[in-house]
Parts: structure tokens; sequence; C-alpha cells
């Protein structure tokens, strides 16, 4: 009972995230902070071996380097790179691919329905809601796509599977 609360609270701070960065464009490093704390918790909760703890601390590294090298060149902001590597920390090496691909085809989505947004935006139509976007410039809350990313592949990780064989 206890390792299925923990992995909801997990995805429920994933939830929280995206919809913070969805409306204020920024994603608080507290958030990002508690993915981090909880995995070790989570890691011993699930019987996860010293070994295979391990590689998730390591894909967790590998994606905070990545998203570092992305906000270096201003493609993704500081809050999305450290809640892309959070996340990408309960993936571990067999579901990080799958991760980022759907994380890339999410975020592709995201950017095709603002670009939409933006148009309608021209010919007047109030949006207040996404005021902020339909401005213009290259801003894109992608904490939606690493969070629709990650909860669409947590259930598959080995995670979710040595906790609920």
């Amino acid at each position: 009972m206890f390792v299925p609360m923990l992995l909801t609270v997990v995805g429920a701070i994933i939830i929280v995230a995206a919809v913070y960065d969805a409306a204020t464009l920024t994603i608080p490093n507290w958030l990002s902070g508690v993915l981090f704390g909880l995995f070790p918790v989570v890691a011993l909760a699930t019987g996860l071996s010293l070994g295979d703890t391990g590689v998730h601390a390591a894909v967790g590294l590998g994606a905070l380097i990545a998203g570092m090298v992305l906000f270096a060149f201003h493609w993704i902001g500081g809050g999305d790179a450290k809640f892309f590597a959070a996340v990408s920390l309960y993936m571990g090496m067999s579901s990080v691919g799958v991760y980022l691909l759907t994380v890339v085809v999410a975020g592709g989505v995201l950017a095709f329905i603002l670009l939409g947004a933006r148009w309608v935006a021209k010919f007047g139509v109030p949006m207040d809601w996404f005021l902020r976007f339909t401005r213009g410039g290259s801003v894109i809350p992608y904490g939606i796509a690493i969070a629709f990313g990650g909860l669409a592949v947590l259930p598959e990780t080995q995670l979710f599977a040595t906790s609920f064989s």
C-alpha cells in the first residue's frame, strides 16, 4: 500500500509542475527538488537494487547535463531542464528512450497548438488565458510536455514493474 501511495505522490508532483508551468511559465525549484528527494525513498520502497539505483541516478545526471546544454543555448528554461532531469531519474535506462521520444513529440504538439493560438490571436479573438503566449516570441511551457511524457511512460518503468508484480 505504501509504494502505490509514493508513486501517486510522484505523479501528483509531476502534474502540479505542469499546471504551474502552464499558468506562470516557470517551474519552481522545490518541485524538482521534491522529485529528486523522493527518489531514494521510492528506490528503497520498491526494492530497487543498488546497481539499478545507480543506473537511475546516471540517467538523471545525464538528463541534467543535456538540459543544461539546452538551457545554455536558450532552447529551454532552467526550470524545464531541472524538471526533465528529475522525472528522468524515475525512468531508468530501459525507459528513458521512450520517455525522451514522448516528451519530444508532446513538445512538438504543444508548439503547434501555441502557434495556432498565436495565429488566432492575430484576428483579435480574445484569449485572456493565452495572452502571454499569443504575443509571439518563442515561450513554450515545456513542463507540460515533460509531464505528459513522464506520466505516459512511468507506468511502464522498472519501478512500477517491481512494485506491482
